[in-house]
């Protein structure tokens, strides 16, 4: 199938990898856009307006400023709903797909955890902070993220001081951010990083603030480069690096093509980001108009995690976020958005499935899927609106090419039009007996649609 993919095919596999799945309307605008037009779209979120989400937060995050201490136990769980509800709000209902998927990736990239943060008003300005530079330029993501009062928590470089040098958020930022375990660098650079990094504490309006005093002026040598390195040299020496941009290049045609990686594209978005200085958008449009992007090794070749399945459900069914279920659903599928086990991030891919997670991702499609249940979908009125009544054959066609691409076997297909009455098909009497319903729930329960 992926070797004759159609458009509508590719662009559907485009937005599978570039947002959470889609809606029937959304497909339709990006097939009319046909593949160059959809990446180009997807590149320029400037171009797209996005204020009826904008005006759907404002309620959300208003908690934020309300008054109160954000320790009081009733304050400290507004927060935290507020947090999970505005991001969940986003990923399903945002104009600009590639936007939120790019921030989810930098969110696990540069994973920090709300446990050890304990502040939900900081991850929430993290999660803005990366959605600002998500398609920016790496440097100023990584600079950024070095002087973000989360991340100055969370790897402890808010005690980091020339007096008492602290290596642990160095040593991720060479390991985990920029470089790759043992990729070229040495613990003496990890020492000597940390010097660079000193200085930053958090202020009064929980802010960065830099305190001259606690900085190291020294010089020193991270990578052969000698100096008196600060952390804005050092992001300048790191982002700039031909490993670190292959590091980056890898990462991201691991996350979005497949996750064994591809040598010569990861080699052609390694050569994209050096002549770009570090363009993360130009990066991602050579990864995204890339042949191997579409090869038939690529297509099916992500493992959805359960943020993708649980949004890309909710954008396809167009349902809206509530933030609380969302997290709990997510949770027993064994991912808690901000709050990753470790600063490696989740492990992904064949570690999202065992006998528990799937449990959890089939009783949640039960729960979506059930006839007139607490939180299911009005699937009657979702086919009515987009105008799929007339016969069994095309209600089960518009479903499986909203869900599953279309990718179904002719034997599967007659069995979902059986299911919901074949020739004697009656879409009220479907609609009644709830068979509507099991044919959205058979649909989501394939295997094709775990897999993006």
């Amino acid at each position: 199938m992926a070797g004759m993919m159609t458009t509508r095919q590719r662009i559907q596999h485009l937005l599978r990898r570039t947002g959470f799945g889609y809606s029937a309307a959304e497909l339709g605008e990006y097939v009319a856009l046909e593949l160059d037009g959809s990446v180009e779209r997807l590149l320029r979120p400037g171009l797209v307006d996005d204020s009826v989400v904008d005006s759907a937060l404002a309620p959300v995050l208003a908690v934020f400023d309300a008054p109160g201490d954000p320790q009081d136990p009733s304050v400290r769980r507004a927060h935290r709903e507020a947090l999970w509800a505005a991001w969940y709000l986003r990923m399903t209902r945002s104009r600009r797909p590639l936007v939120e998927r790019m921030t989810y990736f930098w969110h696990d990239h540069f994973a920090t955890s709300i446990g050890k943060v304990d502040s939900a008003l900081l991850m929430h300005r993290q999660n803005e902070l990366l959605r600002r530079n998500a398609l920016g330029s790496f440097r100023d993501l990584l600079l950024g993220v070095a002087r973000d009062p989360a991340m100055l928590i969370y790897l402890d470089n808010r005690t980091n001081a020339r007096q008492a040098p602290n290596e642990n958020y160095a040593r991720e930022l060479l390991e985990l951010h920029t470089l790759g375990e043992g990729n070229g660098y040495t613990e003496q650079d990890i020492k000597e990083a940390a010097r660079a990094l000193t200085g930053w504490r958090i202020g009064e309006a929980r802010t960065a603030v830099f305190r001259p005093n606690l900085f190291d002026s020294g010089r020193k040598t991270v990578l052969g480069q000698t100096g008196n390195l600060n952390d804005a040299t050092l992001v300048d020496l790191l982002a700039g690096h031909p490993r670190v941009a292959r590091y980056i290049a890898g990462k991201l045609v691991a996350a979005f093509v497949r996750p064994e990686g591809d040598t010569a594209l990861r080699e052609r978005a390694t050569a994209t980001y050096l002549r770009t200085s570090g363009s993360i958008s130009e990066v991602m449009r050579t990864i995204l108009l890339s042949d191997e992007m579409y090869a038939p090794a690529a297509y099916r070749a992500i493992i959805k995690s359960p943020t993708e399945l649980i949004v890309g459900a909710k954008r396809a069914l167009e349902i809206a976020a509530e933030g609380r279920t969302e997290v709990e659903i997510s949770n027993r599928m064994g991912q808690r958005i901000y709050d990753p086990l470790n600063p490696a991030g989740w492990a992904g891919g064949e570690a999202w499935l065992n006998g528990t997670t799937m449990l959890a991702r089939s009783n949640f499609i039960a729960q979506l899927t059930a006839l007139g249940g607490n939180g299911a979908v009005d699937i009657p009125g979702l086919l009515r609106r987009n105008g799929v009544t007339g016969s069994a054959s095309a209600v089960v066609d518009w479903v499986l090419d909203l869900l599953v691409g279309g990718d179904v076997d002719a034997a599967s297909r007659e069995v979902l039009i059986d299911h919901i009455g074949g020739v004697h098909f009656n879409f009220d009497r479907a609609a009644r007996e709830g068979t509507l319903h099991g044919l959205i729930y058979l649909a989501m329960c394939m295997p094709l649609y775990q897999v993006a």
